[in-house]
Parts: C-alpha cells; structure tokens; sequence
C-alpha cells in the first residue's frame, strides 16, 4: 500500500506538478472567485508560481539543491572486494518492448561503472537488484530484463551476475537482496548508484543489516556553488526535481523505519 501511495503523492508533489498546480489555482482565484481577498490571494499565487519559473530559467536552483546529496558520499573503493552490488534505476520497459532495444536514460551511467568495477574485480559476485518500479507495469519487460541485456552489451561478465528481480523501491532492493544474498558480515560490498540517491541507499542498506562501500556513479554537477546564470530551465527544473524527491524520501524512510538515520553519513 505503501508503494502506490508513494507514486500517487509523488505525482502531486513534484516542483513541476506542484507549480503548475499553483499557477492554475491562483490563475482559477484571481479570475472567477467574487471576494476581493480571494483574487488578491490568486495573484500572489500567480505571482510566487511565476517567480519560482523565472528562478529556474535563470539561476542554477537545481544544482543547488542536489550539491550537498551529491557530496555526501565520495568514493573510496576497497582493494578487494567480495561482491558488486547495482541497483536499478530508470530502465524504460515500454519503449524498451517497443523498439526491440534495451532502453535506460541515467542509468546507463551506473552500468558503466559497474562493469568497470566487475572487471576491476574479478573474483567478485555480482548482483543486479530490480523489478519495475511502474505503478501499474503496462509490458512484460522487467528492469532486470533490461539490466541483462545493456550489461551483456557493455561486455559485462554477465555469466556470475545473478539478479533480483522482484523489488520496487530502494527499501526492497536493500531487504529482499540481503535475503537472496545473505551477505556475511565479514564480506565486502560495492553499492553502485547514483550520488544523488547514495544517501537514502546506505541509509536503507544499513538498517537492513549490510554494510556495504559506496561507489557513487553519474554525477550531474561538480561539487561546488555557482552564483552565475545558467539559463537552463528544463535542465535545472530535472535536477530540483530528483533533489526533491530524495529529500521527500530521506525524510519518509525515516518516519517508516526503513533508514538507520535522517541524513545518512559516511
């Protein structure tokens, strides 16, 4: 129930989803509503909707935003290791069965590092954890379908990967993973994923019981503030977006028990 809820809430809480929203609101109070009160109170939506679009055409609010979730783990990889972990991001299963071609958009960067990483260890297992993360999955292609299929291209050893292919959410990747896997407390892990995402996965990791190393991979900015304009709307509108969306995370994991802590740190 969980699950649904969170998609459904996501919908509506998304900066885009919210801003427009705000807009049409205060456009709907300004236009039709017959108290003065309540047509001021549309314009100063308008207003603020307005000002929250002209920030983002023009100033780097996105970055700004996803710095400190990008900064918050570095890497700093094992000499050995005894097993890689990569989790699944934005594989497109539709257009994926559609086109007749393995389909992924950010992720692609994750995978990259992971098979750099199966190569940079050898003797290590390998792991693939993900099912589809769709509210209502509309073909039969799995992420792990997808997952398979870009690691074989990218000449990943793909013949010790094993996969899970059955959970949803970062909080399943951690859980039904560690029941596959049963890690030993005296193994060493590699979690691959994105930096912007490494917080709430160490978070969950570490409740389930798993300590792993983080090897974050994909960055979308450098680390460092910038005061200069970007006009880079659609850019910078993408990364508030995913910044929210982890913060909105961080906080909800949090509340339900699934991560060891508000604001994970290494």
């Amino acid at each position: 129930m969980s699950f649904f809820l969170s998609k459904i809430l996501w919908a509506l809480a998304s900066p885009g989803s919210l801003l427009a929203f705000l807009l049409v609101l205060g456009l709907g109070f300004a236009r039709f509503a017959e108290a003065g009160a309540l047509k001021n109170r549309g314009r100063g939506l308008c207003s603020f909707a307005a000002l929250c679009f002209l920030a983002l055409a023009i100033f780097p609010v996105g970055e700004w935003a996803l710095i400190p979730l990008e900064n918050r783990f570095p890497a700093s990889l094992p000499e050995s290791a005894d097993g890689i972990l990569l989790l699944g991001g934005d594989e497109q299963t539709e257009i994926t069965q559609a086109r007749g071609t393995p389909t992924s958009y950010d992720s692609l960067r994750r995978y990259a590092a992971f098979t750099t990483l199966a190569r940079r260890y050898p003797d290590a297992r390998l792991v693939f954890s993900g099912g589809s993360g769709a509210l209502r999955p509309t073909s039969g292609v799995l992420d792990s379908d997808i997952a398979r299929a870009l690691l074989t291209d990218m000449g990943a050893p793909t013949d010790r990967l094993l996969i899970e292919k059955t959970s949803r959410n970062t909080w399943e990747n951690a859980t039904r993973t560690s029941d596959l896997i049963r890690p030993q407390k005296t193994e060493n892990w590699i979690l691959v994923t994105s930096p912007w995402h490494m917080s709430r996965a160490m978070g969950c990791f570490r409740k389930a019981g798993w300590h792993v190393t983080p090897a974050p991979a994909g960055y979308f900015t450098t680390g460092q503030y910038r005061l200069t304009p970007v006009f880079a709307f659609d850019t910078q509108l993408h990364l508030l977006t995913l910044a929210v969306h982890e913060y909105i995370g961080l906080v909800a994991y949090k509340v339900m028990g699934r991560s060891d802590s508000l604001w994970p740190a290494p």
